[in-house]
């Protein structure tokens, strides 16, 4: 990757974490949020490309973390509106 694209890549991963970081923090999103998991894991996962690439492993690890959780906070979600959409049949 060219060293502008690897780094527009870390850019965006962090501006959208931070983001999520701020909705959170006025209150407009919560931790049981589609939108607040989504934007987690892209983040996370755009910032393990970049770590990759600038060979930066601990921060690797940090993300993968990161992306995990999100992930399991969209399945989660998932798993609710799937159960909630059974109920009404």
């Amino acid at each position: 990757m060219s060293s502008f694209t690897i780094n527009f890549v870390g850019i965006t991963g962090c501006i959208l974490i931070l983001f999520v970081f701020y909705r959170t923090s006025i209150g407009r999103w919560t931790g049981k949020s589609l939108w607040y998991e989504l934007d987690n894991l892209l983040g996370a996962t755009l910032l393990i490309i970049y770590s990759y690439e600038k060979t930066a492993y601990v921060n690797i690890a940090l993300n993968l973390v990161w992306a995990i959780v999100a992930f399991r906070g969209v399945s989660s979600i998932a798993k609710r509106r799937q159960r909630k959409g059974k109920s009404k049949s």
